[in-house]
Order: structure tokens, then C-alpha cells, then sequence
């Protein structure tokens, strides 16, 4: 497949994979990501804060548009989809059945590959047509987790951590972003949703970080 543009190749074991600069990876029309935590806006505003709504929807489009730009067939969601999980007859299942039956129409597939926000998998069609897959699950040579095991012994796709670093530069000077964090032969993935945080990594000799910024996906030194 062409080079996508301003993304990072990265191989790992016999896949070739292209981190794109919205926090996603390409491979073989297969688009990967982690911790879109849906419903997390309405979370918060129960418990009283004052988060703006929208950003749903605004996660959804992104996705969709993803998808559409790199003509891929298949969503693989490292984990974490939603925040919370959707209670029936809600606006928000509403909107991700009609945003998954749009996808449908189209060829592509949705997978969740369930994480520690998602909740127990729902009985068929209560989420519409979205696939819940188990931690561990093999597609192709990779390996689909949402928590990272971090041993790198297989090409394998995670989630979880959020991951983000601190560049620092002369005279006190830094920069801080989400990064995709390779560990052996184990990719962590930054978070993809709008509202979710980062966790600031330390890697180990032999890792490697690619710092999303700028519109771009720029591996630093020392990897």
C-alpha cells in the first residue's frame, strides 16, 4: 500500500504497520486504536464537573473519517471504547448503533477487544454490530490486548497506559506529548479519545518512542 501521509513505518515481526499521526496504526487495511472512553464527557457531568458535550460524536466522525481516508475494512478498538458501559435506550447507544450501522453499509467491521472501562460483553444486538473480541486476540501475525504485558515476545498491539513523554530540550525548555511507546516487539498505543489523559513513561534501554505532534509522528533519539 502507498505511504500514508505523515506517518511513521514501524515493523514488527512480519507486519508492517504506519503510525498515523491521529494517535491510530495501518495495517493491511485494518485500522487499530485504544481508549476512545465514549461516554466519559456525561460521566463527568454527573459527578458535577463542567465538561462540554460533543466530544462523542466528534471521536465517531474522526474514526469515520479515518477510515474512509485509508479505505480500510476493519476498526480493531484496543480496548477501552466506552468510559462506562451504555445503558439501553441511551442517547449514546443510540448514536453508536446508527454510527456502526453506517459503517456496516460500507464493509467495515468493528472489533472491541474488551478493556477494564468496557464492562462484560452485551448480548447480541444491544450495541449493534460491534464484534467483542477477547484479550489475546490473534489477527493475523498480531496480537490484540488493551493492558500491555510488556514482555515483547510477540507482535502485539496494546492499550491501556495512555502513554506520554517529556522532551526536554536546552535551557529548561520541554515539550510534552502522547507517543506510541514500543517495547520488545509490543506497541503501546496513545490514547485516541478527546478527552482522556496521558501517562508520562519512562522507557527502558532498547525502546522505542514516536511522539505524536505537529501533524506528524517523529521517532526520537535513542531508540
Amino acid at each position: 500500500m502507498d505511504e500514508p501521509s505523515a506517518a511513521t513505518r514501524l515493523t514488527l515481526g512480519e507486519a508492517t504497520l504506519w503510525l498515523l499521526p491521529e494517535k491510530a496504526v495501518l495495517w493491511d487495511r485494518t485500522l487499530f486504536v485504544a481508549d476512545v472512553h465514549l461516554e466519559k464527557a456525561r460521566f463527568f457531568q454527573r459527578q458535577g464537573f463542567a465538561v462540554p458535550v460533543g466530544s462523542d460524536a466528534e471521536d465517531l466522525e474522526r474514526l469515520r473519517t479515518l477510515l474512509e481516508a485509508h479505505g480500510c475494512e476493519r476498526l480493531v478498538v484496543l480496548g477501552d471504547f466506552f468510559h462506562r458501559p451504555l445503558r439501553p435506550g441511551s442517547r449514546g447507544q443510540a448514536r453508536l448503533e446508527a454510527w456502526l450501522e453506517a459503517l456496516e453499509r460500507t464493509g467495515v467491521s468493528v472489533h472491541l477487544v474488551g478493556g477494564n472501562h468496557d464492562g462484560a460483553a452485551p448480548q447480541k444486538g444491544t450495541a449493534g454490530d460491534l464484534h467483542w473480541e477477547r484479550e489475546g486476540w490473534r489477527l493475523g501475525p498480531l496480537t490484540c490486548r488493551h493492558e500491555p504485558l510488556g514482555t515483547g515476545e510477540e507482535p502485539t498491539l496494546a492499550g491501556h497506559l495512555h502513554p506520554g513523554y517529556r522532551l526536554r530540550a536546552a535551557r529548561k525548555s520541554s515539550f510534552y506529548g502522547p507517543v506510541f511507546w514500543r517495547r520488545g516487539q509490543e506497541l503501546v498505543l496513545p490514547a485516541f479519545g478527546s478527552l482522556t489523559g496521558t501517562l508520562a513513561v519512562r522507557p527502558r534501554p532498547g525502546d522505542a518512542l514516536f511522539l505524536v505532534a505537529e501533524g506528524a509522528v517523529h521517532p526520537l533519539p535513542g531508540g
